[in-house]
């Protein structure tokens, strides 16, 4: 039977504890010392001087009137100290489970094994063959609780909403260089504001919201033109007031190779793309170097778009869009797409896009359909090349569906030396040509700065031609602002029935957050 130490006398118990802590004391400082002696010897054998912590130990003990307990207790505090502060910055996670692949070693009949086994089977004088399995492991780890954060962060970011704002404005001042009353001149301003809306509801899953607000005067007011020389404004629907410009959830699926769009769209975010002119708020003005004329596409509407990447460097793209009527229903008028794009790495060559398209507005009759191709191409890290084309039926009916028709009236057309005709069919196609080059760092004044020169023509079965250049100068700021420096020339347009060239220099202000 165990006595209780509280029974014990109380003198004789302190004793006891004096006594053994007499002897705990003298084990640590003989330890202490033996430890201290071997770095001396192992240093001087090695021919190198004592390690500094060892000999500042020594230096400390022996000194004249230096506290051996003291000392003792000081490193012992530091060591504690230290264990603290470690334990602090780290925290055991909770078990993850990892798959690794292992190395297995297999007969005919299936029996598995760890190791090659002499190349035999035991169970039944099989050879065996090298495989792969996977399995699944639990494993603990321990990581700084900087990492935790920054995983909760990722999470709420996941479920929740981010918001955005993109501000653009835009001022251009035209000059007449020929044409009746020639030197006339004016300015011109639009702004915008658009506010982004971005959700992650489900894996795989993104859901967007763009509200804009878009105003001002652009040239096209005045100045008679195909090329429409504010983007900004090229499907603005109502002036000075607040709209949803577009609402849509998109999907991945088959392993996030099939991607799925349906909501309210701009069919130009997935069709006719280019890293070199496809982003009226950063690169060019002019909707004609934006995107192809002959595109045709609707103001935004409810619709979907469907894009397969099966990653051989192919991708098709499907989509569909309510048609130009809004009194209609949705399977009436639809306006449709169809696209492939083919990913190239070319010899001597960087990374380039290659696409052909071709839309149907309504139905898959002549004066409907337009297709055309599009290229963009790295020559190197700092120079990119793009160009476009596209071609449609002459048919007058079918600028009632493109943004050409917004300078005829009455459906009229004139030919280049002012006669009208009344006529609707004509001999040959309308086409569109354009191209360009975008220079970058080190060919730029700031290392983030990049600038351009494009030219559009536009020749139409109805007689009508217009040619314009555009070259700008992005100047990179900061983060959150961009300006930019444009220069527009439209050369012999006879848009109108006269014939007419404008010079126009802009600037743009790019604010994101």
């Amino acid at each position: 039977m165990k006595k209780n130490r509280e029974t014990r006398p109380r003198g004789a118990w302190g004793l006891q504890i004096i006594k053994k802590s007499r002897a705990l004391l003298f084990l640590i400082l003989f330890q202490l010392f033996a430890f201290s002696s071997l770095l001396v010897v192992d240093s001087a054998f090695a021919g190198e001087k004592p390690s500094a912590t060892g000999e500042s130990i020594k230096t400390e003990l022996e000194s004249d009137g230096a506290d051996k307990f003291d000392v003792m207790e000081n490193r012992l505090q530091e060591l504690e100290d230290q264990l603290k502060d470690l334990e602090s910055k780290t925290v055991l996670s909770e078990p993850e489970m990892i798959i690794k692949e292992k190395e297995i070693w297999v007969c005919e009949n299936g029996h598995e094994y760890d190791s090659r086994l002499e190349g035999v089977c035991p169970s039944d004088g099989l050879a065996l063959r090298k495989d792969f399995t996977y399995q699944r492991e639990k494993v603990f780890r321990r990581q700084t609780i900087g990492e935790q954060i920054q995983n909760a962060l990722d999470e709420r970011d996941s479920r929740g909403i981010d918001i955005g704002v993109s501000a653009t404005s835009t001022l251009q001042e035209t000059f007449k260089t020929s044409g009746a009353e020639k030197g006339v001149q004016d300015l011109f301003g639009v702004g915008s504001t658009d506010l982004y809306f971005i959700g992650k509801p489900a894996l795989y899953t993104l859901f967007f919201l763009d509200i804009e607000a878009i105003g001002g005067a652009s040239p096209d007011r005045k100045i008679e033109n195909i090329s429409l020389l504010t983007s900004d404004v090229a499907r603005r629907e109502v002036d000075k007031r607040v709209n949803v410009r577009e609402a849509w959830l998109r999907t991945e699926l088959l392993g996030q190779k099939l991607t799925v769009s349906a909501g309210m769209l701009d069919l130009t975010n997935y069709f006719d793309l280019n890293t070199v002119a496809n982003d009226e708020t950063t690169q060019f003005i002019t909707d004609g170097l934006v995107n192809n004329l002959f595109l045709g596409v609707p103001s935004n509407g409810a619709g979907v778009v469907a894009a397969f990447d099966p990653k051989i460097g192919l991708v098709f793209r499907a989509g569909a869009q309510r048609g130009a009527s809004v009194a209609n229903g949705l399977a009436q008028k639809v306006f449709s797409m169809l696209e492939v794009e083919y990913l190239s790495h070319l010899p001597g060559l960087q990374t380039g896009h290659y696409r052909a398209w071709v839309r149907f507005d309504e139905n898959a009759k002549k004066e409907n359909v337009a297709w055309g191709i599009s290229a963009d191409q790295k020559i190197t890290a700092s120079v990119a090349v793009f160009a476009r084309f596209g071609s449609r039926s002459g048919s007058d009916t079918n600028r009632q569906s493109a943004n050409i028709n917004r300078f005829y009236s009455s459906g009229n057309s004139y030919y280049s030396d002012g006669s009208r005709s009344g006529s609707n069919e004509y001999n040959r196609d309308d086409y569109f040509y354009s191209g360009g080059i975008e220079m970058r760092t080190p060919h730029t004044f700031g290392i983030r700065d990049s600038y351009a020169i494009a030219f559009l023509s536009t020749d139409l079965a109805s007689g009508v031609k217009e040619s314009l250049v555009e070259a700008y100068y992005n100047l990179f700021l900061t983060e959150n602002l961009k300006t930019s420096f444009h220069l527009q020339y439209l050369a012999n347009s006879n848009v109108g029935g006269k014939d007419k060239s404008y010079l126009i220099p802009g600037l743009r202000v790019q604010l994101d957050f």
